[in-house]
């Protein structure tokens, strides 16, 4: 066994030539249009992978992939862990429109945020745990500072923070509930369609959908490679 790794789920696209001449065709017209805007489409599958929180410190687009054999823990709460910053929301107004939390740096605050750090909030003497979200659609006029429910997914589990709502936020997590706790086992290496996503194995430890669900909830693991 290679040494634990404490970190978050993360599924990565691995880029894959499209199933058609014709989808080619499409892709290449559309990515001719975008390219002066700096985007491109592509047609990806995911590949399961985590990335360490020293990684998410230095370079968030780094990760690990994992492997039949690996043990794996899914944490679903947090009871012990290192604190990136804890307190009372309390926001000022001054220089955005949805808020700056007082007495901290913004790209302290919003860097939280886009690394997507797990965190608890409190609210009303109830705890919900789940990954910070920089919550941004058509309306909403930029960022809006959330938090996403772990188990939950969509509006569902979208929990907007309010000025007064006590929230821990976490560098590291070493411990908590967990969600799933087992070795790791995926099928070969075979292209699959599940649901609206593809996927590069298949995992025969978990359904692969639910396994999927708790990638992109980038739930804390700790991770012991074979």
């Amino acid at each position: 066994m290679g040494n634990v790794q404490h970190g978050l789920l993360n599924p990565y696209y691995v880029e894959l030539p499209f199933e058609t001449p014709e989808a080619q065709a499409k892709a290449d017209k559309t990515n001719a249009e975008l390219k002066s805007l700096g985007f491109r489409t592509f047609r990806g599958a995911y590949e399961w992978g985590y990335s360490t929180f020293d990684d998410i410190k230095t370079d968030p687009r780094r990760h690990t992939q994992l492997q039949s054999g690996d043990l794996v823990k899914v944490f679903k709460t947090v009871s012990a862990g290192d604190v990136a910053w804890s307190g009372k929301v309390d926001y000022s107004y001054k220089k955005y429109h949805h808020g700056l939390q007082k007495r901290l740096d913004p790209r302290k605050w919003s860097g939280m945020f886009n690394r997507q750090l797990p965190a608890k909030m409190e609210r009303d003497g109830k705890a919900i745990f789940g990954a910070l979200e920089p919550f941004c659609e058509t309306g909403t006029e930029g960022v809006i500072w959330s938090l996403q429910e772990y188990g939950k997914t969509g509006y569902d589990g979208l929990n907007v923070l309010k000025k007064g709502d006590l929230l821990t936020v976490y560098n590291t997590v070493r411990d908590g509930e967990a969600e799933w706790e087992g070795k790791l086992d995926f099928g070969p290496e075979k292209v699959e369609k599940i649901g609206w996503s593809e996927v590069m194995r298949r995992t025969n430890h978990m359904d692969t959908q639910k396994w999927l669900e708790l990638s992109w909830q980038r739930r804390p693991v700790i991770v012991t490679p074979k």
